[in-house]
């Protein structure tokens, strides 16, 4: 593993945190695209639910030491969407990481993120957005005779090509 950069210690939670977002949404956008095949309307719709909790969640969060007279609407979105990047430990104070905060972007952000994420996948795999932007990799030679024609000299010509036409 030195070699190739990587640490050689076993993951752990904070290395998950480190790398929230990707761990959530990419292997939900693959799982998106494949499974949308199956699950056809259903799967375009998987953001649904965990955005009515996340709302639900934002609108039900109390802030803390916060003033009745002025409230601080950033407190509440930075609550859940600027993500803790390390786990809490078993120690006085939990290492300065709030516990509850971390189980609540894991349990609430995590499947938001999935959600869209796997819907995604889902339209990109619907709508064929993948073969309009890449093109089709096959290549399809012509070999039906109808759309070729052979003029005068011999060469092979396309029927939708309008030859030049020699004026006598």
């Amino acid at each position: 593993m030195p070699l190739s950069g990587l640490p050689s210690h076993a993951p752990t939670g904070s290395d998950w945190l480190q790398h929230f977002e990707l761990t959530s949404i990419v292997p939900a956008l693959v799982l998106g695209y494949l499974l949308s095949r199956y699950l056809g309307r259903l799967a375009t719709y998987a953001w649904v639910l965990p955005a009515v909790i996340l709302v639900y969640k934002l609108l039900t969060f109390n802030e803390p030491q916060v003033s009745v007279l002025a409230p601080h609407s950033s407190t509440r979105w930075e609550y859940f969407f600027v993500i803790q990047r390390t786990m809490p430990t078993f120690t006085s104070g939990f290492g300065g990481v709030d516990p509850i905060r971390v189980a609540e972007q894991i349990d609430v952000v995590a499947p938001f993120y999935a959600g869209l994420a796997y819907s995604a996948g889902a339209i990109v795999e619907t709508h064929n957005l993948l073969k309009r932007i890449f093109g089709n990799s096959r290549i399809q030679p012509e070999t039906e005779t109808t759309q070729m024609e052979e003029n005068a000299e011999g060469r092979v010509v396309n029927e939708h090509e309008n030859p030049a036409r020699e004026i006598k």
